[in-house]
């Protein structure tokens, strides 16, 4: 903690920490060299597995009296039943250091591990008050906006129900990238629209006053000006769907699955060929999807529904008999169940 202390220095400002992508990549590598004298650990940016940040933080960082429960990033194998019991009272108890510099450089080098493998992009706006644990991410205009300094803190205050790396490979199958990394919760708006021309904000403007012509056609002159902006695509197709512009709807989702096959757009397509009774198309969307993100219940229950619907009704039972034992949320399960048991 002193060597950060120390490091902390040239990183402050009068009105906080500084927050410009140069000064907090450099924060990132420093805490790279801190982490080789203090540790000799071997912490690197260019691991492409984000789990070395969570183990490196359960032998590290988190309370000493909760270290022995982890196994690198995982939680140790065979514990007994009053072991666990005990750790969990640690847990509840657990009081974390009221250190800004710990989660100025931590989340530093965390944001910067999701720009270089995540698809994620600085953009910090003072004042940054990294000691914070508020919602570590929200959405906006079809991306979701990170908050690195929080994630790592609540990481360090929950080690068992706070998993950065898992956190890293959920964001990407349910959004379109890039994903802003923002110093405060109140920033996302303005960060997702910082990513898109200007026409995006007028258009949303212009479908508050129900102008949905005048919204698409704000949108297509921006698109036809930067066709490869993902985010602008989104954009349009949403905008196009709600205005049930299906043609321009069709266009837009497979020029962006073009450029980015990704598992929800897939989705997306599913539902729209469903809604015109295409159902092989749909079907076939819906496994494109599934494949891109083998955990995605949501496409595995539509195609279920999908193939019944064919005729196709031993398929549909057995995809939507290993959904009911993939742990899916509640309200997923009964509707697999309901559609089950209707195929029974």
């Amino acid at each position: 903690m002193e060597k950060l202390r120390e490091a902390s220095a040239e990183f402050r400002t009068v009105g906080g920490w500084k927050v410009s992508t140069a000064d907090v990549q450099r924060a990132a590598e420093r805490l790279v060299e801190v982490v080789r004298e203090v540790f000799g650990a071997p912490l690197s940016l260019d691991d492409e597995d984000g789990t070395h940040f969570d183990a490196f933080l359960n032998s590290h960082v988190i309370a000493e009296d909760l270290r022995a429960l982890f196994d690198g990033a995982r939680v140790r194998e065979g514990l007994k039943d009053a072991e666990y019991e005990g750790f969990a009272r640690r847990i509840a108890a657990n009081s974390i250091p009221a250190e800004e510099s710990l989660y100025y450089f931590l989340g530093a080098y965390w944001g910067e591990w999701l720009v270089r493998h995540r698809g994620a992009v600085w953009m910090l706006h003072a004042p940054l008050r990294p000691l914070q644990a508020f919602p570590d991410m929200i959405t906006s205009n079809g991306t979701v906006s990170l908050h690195p300094f929080s994630q790592v803190l609540k990481k360090i205050a929950d080690p068992i129900g706070d998993n950065l790396a898992y956190k890293a490979g959920v964001f990407p199958n349910e959004y379109i990238p890039p994903y802003p990394l923002i110093a405060s919760m109140a920033d996302h708006r303005e960060a997702t629209l910082a990513l898109l021309p200007s026409e995006v904000r007028e258009a949303q403007g212009a479908v508050k006053q129900g102008d949905m012509e005048g919204a698409l056609q704000l949108l297509e002159q921006a698109v036809e000006r930067e066709p490869g902006n993902l985010l602008l695509l989104l954009q349009l197709q949403q905008t196009a769907w709600q205005a049930q512009e299906w043609e321009l709807t069709h266009k837009a989702l497979t020029s962006l699955l073009r450029q980015y096959p990704h598992a929800r757009s897939y989705y997306n397509l599913g539902v729209f060929y469903a809604q015109f009774d295409l159902l092989d198309e749909a079907v076939e969307s819906m496994r494109q999807a599934i494949l891109l993100n083998p955990k995605y219940g949501r496409a595995k229950v539509t195609m279920a529904a999908l193939l019944a619907e064919q005729g196709e009704v031993d398929v549909a039972r057995s995809i939507l008999t290993q959904v009911l034992t993939e742990g899916y949320d509640s309200t997923l399960q009964e509707e697999a169940q309901r559609l089950l048991s209707e195929l029974q």
